[in-house]
């Protein structure tokens, strides 16, 4: 099997965690009438505490993680500081629009991905590519015009969570090829977490939500920010960051047939 073949298994592999991690997040979201603050609070919180246990007790774990931070933390905090700002711009348009219509939305991501990988990183486009991306481009204009489904600041909260969400794929190609990507993913989970605290207390919203809600939000963010992020970035390492976001064109589809699977929400032909 060559390099390129196990990075489309990666990415495969992340974009059935993500589509299952989605659905759970909408479903917590409504189950529990949850806030943004709360879903990032608890979530990303609990899923660091969570994680700990196997990063901090054995030997070679805490030591992959004692080296990867001392050579690598101006991009863990930065790109954790990227991850904030993508959760809550990215959340926030959930609650808006519903994860169906969100995630068409995110494919913007795809979008400012390839753009900016070729912008740069020089990575060049063949005209199937370059068609592929103006079909994806339309069919986000498309999906923003959902009349009664899709407010227009849900468009825009995606539309910008979706440029951050791609401006990681950049910072990792091009600053972290060298890193431990297991113990990358769990320290930019805990920094994550302490910005989210740290916004959160600011603002005095912490609140107390149901211990099941705990539990469920913080096995969520699990999968997200440590399983997810490490398939995610490893691919980075066997495909370009074109590649990479073309094949996370599948993710949506997955996302929209489980919400009206599991929540009744309508397929519209304008979905389709």
């Amino acid at each position: 099997m060559n390099n390129e073949s196990k990075g489309y298994q990666l990415l495969l592999a992340n974009i059935a965690v993500l589509t299952v991690f989605y659905l759970l997040l909408d479903f917590s979201l409504r189950r529990w009438n949850i806030n943004v603050h709360e879903s990032l609070f608890w979530g990303w919180g609990g899923a660091a505490v969570l994680a700990s246990p196997f990063f901090l007790i054995p030997k070679k774990a805490r030591k992959n993680v004692a080296k990867e931070w001392k050579s690598g933390k101006k991009l863990i905090i930065g790109m954790s500081v990227v991850s904030i700002i993508a959760s809550f711009l990215f959340t926030y348009g959930i609650l808006h629009a519903g994860s169906g219509p969100a995630v068409l939305l995110e494919n913007m991501q795809m979008v400012f991905g390839i753009m900016l990988g070729v912008v740069f990183l020089g990575e060049k486009l063949n005209s199937r590519e370059a068609l592929a991306a103006l079909v994806m481009l339309s069919g986000v204009i498309l999906i923003a015009n959902l009349k009664g489904e899709v407010p227009l600041i849900a468009g825009i909260l995606v539309v910008c969570g979706s440029f951050f969400y791609a401006l990681q794929s950049l910072l990792f190609k091009k600053f972290g090829g060298t890193s431990h990507v297991l113990s990358f993913s769990f320290l930019r989970g805990w920094v994550c977490a302490i910005l989210v605290a740290v916004i959160v207390i600011i603002q005095k919203k912490v609140d107390v939500i149901p211990i099941t809600a705990i539990i469920t939000l913080s096995i969520i963010y699990a999968m997200g920010i440590i399983l997810s992020r490490y398939l995610f970035f490893n691919a980075h390492r066997l495909l370009s960051v074109s590649k990479i976001n073309m094949m996370q064109l599948l993710q949506p589809a997955g996302v929209l047939v489980g919400t009206f699977i599991f929540f009744k929400d309508p397929i519209s032909l304008q979905k389709i």
